[in-house]
């Protein structure tokens, strides 16, 4: 299982555009990871801190908190994700590693 307290941003820039899913207790949402950017060292971090972008293929809102999510190499995690966008088509979420 991933470390999140020291995963990197290579680790997931790996699995640029590849499927993620959240995993709810009544089944699961598919997210596609479409950025993993650095934002830039901090000399009191222990990894460089980073931002990862996730889409999900359909319009819906989630609130902002903890969630589990899945990925085929990467195994379970969870992530605290934030909103950024929706529209007709899609919603947009981030997650921030400091």
């Amino acid at each position: 299982m991933l470390d999140l307290a020291t995963v990197r941003c290579e680790e997931f820039a790996a699995c640029l555009d590849q499927d993620f899913e959240v995993v709810f207790s009544d089944g699961t949402l598919p997210v596609k990871l479409t950025e993993a950017r650095p934002l830039g060292s901090r000399p009191e971090s222990i990894r460089e801190p980073f931002a990862l972008t996730f889409v999900a293929g359909r319009p819906l809102r989630l609130p902002q908190g903890t969630y589990k999510m899945r990925h085929p190499n990467l195994g379970e995690m969870e992530i605290f994700l934030v909103q950024l966008a929706a529209d007709a088509t899609s919603s947009t979420f981030e997650a921030v590693f400091n």
